[in-house]
């Protein structure tokens, strides 16, 4: 259906420093799913989703921290650079900061399990401050595609992980044994855990979620372009999926991420 083609995913050892007890994995990596999900139309359209996307976390960040205050928020610190790389407008930001401010509406974010086509595994994280029917509009959807709530358990499939999308000019028309090799040590040096090549040579790190920001600021250091950094739940184990159950997976995607109070998706799929 769609080309396969290899990463290399590099697992950092507990012992930071000791570059010897490396573990190299190869992995089929940008899977169909991970096809089917990144393929967007125009970027315009992406470009309004990602913002939509940030301001809702930014809105999650003021809700849960407690301030509109960077500096005694660091949630929302976090969000606030990730929408700075994103290239988002300041006075946008400051905008939606101010509406949280003033905002008395008692939106929370609540995690819900979902149970997909061939028994794959989605966490739908929402913010909303009407769950019970917020609820209910994601149950119609569920019902239509495949899928429903699950009876539980399913979040112990994921743990909570730092991950960091970036570039690095240095890097280009190097080998990929090369780039490795000093991505690792890149890697080694900022405190990140894991770090694999992905599209067009760019670097996804991996590191404890609360130390994202002390990463993100040594990859800087070392040259790094940073395009994107997140808290995010990563699976600790991955569901193959047949091509009609991919399909129908992308059609409960596409429906989810049309409801306005659902700001985020993770699965488990391979």
């Amino acid at each position: 259906m769609l080309m396969r083609f290899l990463v290399k995913t590099i697992r950092i050892s507990n012992e930071i420093g000791n570059k010897n007890q490396l573990i190299i994995k190869r992995y089929a990596g940008h899977s169909k799913w991970s096809n089917i999900k990144h393929i967007k139309a125009a970027k315009d359209a992406e470009k309004a989703r990602v913002f939509t996307r940030i301001g809702r976390q930014i809105r999650i960040a003021v809700s849960e921290g407690g301030s509109i205050d960077p500096s005694k928020n660091l949630q929302l610190s976090q969000i606030i650079e990730q929408s700075k790389r994103a290239n988002m407008p300041a006075a946008t930001i400051q905008n939606i900061l101010k509406s949280c401010e003033n905002d008395k509406s008692q939106h929370k974010k609540h995690i819900l399990e979902i149970k997909g086509p061939g028994s794959c595994f989605i966490i739908c994280e929402v913010f909303t401050n009407q769950l019970h029917l917020t609820k209910q509009t994601i149950a119609t959807i569920l019902r239509k595609n495949q899928a429903k709530y699950s009876d539980g358990g399913g979040i112990h499939l994921f743990e909570e992980k730092g991950t960091i999308d970036a570039e690095n000019a240095s890097l280009a028309g190097k080998e990929e044994a090369e780039i490795l090799e000093q991505a690792t040590d890149h890697a080694i040096l900022s405190g990140a855990e894991d770090v694999q090549i992905a599209e067009n040579n760019s670097l996804r790190f991996t590191c404890g979620k609360t130390n994202l920001n002390q990463v993100v600021g040594q990859l800087e250091k070392l040259g790094y372009k940073v395009t994107n950094a997140e808290v995010n739940y990563t699976p600790l184990k991955l569901q193959a999926l047949q091509d009609a159950e991919l399909e129908a997976c992308q059609n409960l995607y596409e429906k989810l991420e049309s409801v306005p109070e659902v700001t985020k998706l993770t699965d488990n799929i391979a």
